[in-house]
């Protein structure tokens, strides 16, 4: 499993000024419906009350929301950088900036959680998430996480 397989320039919103989790949420959750045919009202329904179990928000500014959904092969992966830190309900009580929604299919919790934990870790890179808050567009975005995954493979 790589995070390139997940990822494409169509998946990102990058310097995004929002101003709560949910708009945030709803914002990604509009990506996918254009990117998936997803329907974006049930995935926010679904996010939130993923969110209402508990927090995604993982600490150092960082969440990844995540949800199952029906009728999609593999999983995919949705970036969001956020031009002010917001509110996640983070056990550090830091403000979120860096959200990568996770979409996984409905069958396969395995892959869901091989998911989660690739991301985990590609986000435990400070240099990495350091350099995706400096990104102004999806495409330098992109390129950094593209080479932060090819030196580590090195």
């Amino acid at each position: 499993m790589n995070i390139n397989d997940m990822l494409s320039a169509d998946s990102f919103l990058v310097n995004f000024n929002g101003t709560s989790k949910k708009q945030v949420l709803e914002k990604l959750s509009k990506l996918v419906e254009v990117k998936l045919n997803i329907n974006s009202r049930t995935l926010l329904e679904n996010l939130t009350k993923r969110e209402k179990l508990g927090s995604t928000a993982v600490g150092n500014g960082i969440a990844i929301p995540h949800a199952n959904v029906e009728n999609i092969e593999k999983c995919f992966v949705f970036v969001s950088t956020l031009s002010n830190g917001l509110d996640f309900n983070a056990t550090d009580d830091q403000p979120v900036d860096i959200v990568f929604l996770l979409i996984a299919p409905d069958n396969n919790g395995a892959e869901h959680l091989q998911a989660l934990a690739l991301i985990s870790r590609l986000l435990r890179n400070k240099d990495l998430t350091t350099k995706l808050r400096g990104c102004k567009n999806t495409e330098s975005a992109l390129a950094v996480i593209s080479q932060t995954i090819r030196e580590e493979a090195a």
